[in-house]
């Protein structure tokens, strides 16, 4: 074999392993990503992105000793504390607020201040309280910096305290 020969073989050798070892060996080839496969799809997919609130407790229809503990959770949207001075309310942003028997407030509207409603400016999701034996309503709204409610994002619960 001449040294040309010989030159060349151990060229394409080093050629072929540095494929294999990058990868080019043997595999089936990785399908290109789809950009469109972590897109929203239909619109009831999408509406898992809709902003909500609920209890994590008490639940609908339960029946509780008192004092009544209770959990917020939010989905899509963030909970936290009202700045000291608001300009302009955080868009995305907001705050707790909790209704003892009253219902939803319309979208828009201030949440008043005291009774029958609690404030959570400080960002809390969870609550105690005392609460009379009997049937009981709770509405948990979620409020901006100003204390405005929005759209979709009130429930309310009904529970029994024993």
């Amino acid at each position: 074999m001449s040294d040309r020969t010989r030159w060349w073989m151990t060229a394409m050798a080093v050629v072929m392993i540095g494929a294999v070892a990058c990868g080019g060996g043997g595999e089936e080839p990785m399908p290109a990503e789809d950009p469109m496969e972590d897109a929203p799809g239909p619109a009831e997919d999408r509406s898992s992105m809709t902003p909500s609130v609920g209890f994590v407790s008490p639940t609908d229809g339960a029946n509780v000793s008192s004092p009544v503990s209770m959990e917020f959770i939010v989905s899509n949207y963030n909970v936290s504390p009202v700045p000291q001075e608001v300009e302009t309310p955080r868009q995305g942003m907001g705050h707790h607020h909790v209704g003892i028997d009253t219902e939803c407030l319309p979208v828009g509207e201030v949440v008043p201040q005291g009774d029958p409603w609690v404030h959570f400016g400080d960002g809390s999701t969870t609550f105690e309280t005392m609460l009379e034996p009997g049937e009981h309503t709770l509405t948990l709204q979620l409020g901006d910096d100003e204390h405005r409610t929005q759209e979709g994002l009130c429930t309310t619960v009904t529970i029994t305290v024993e």
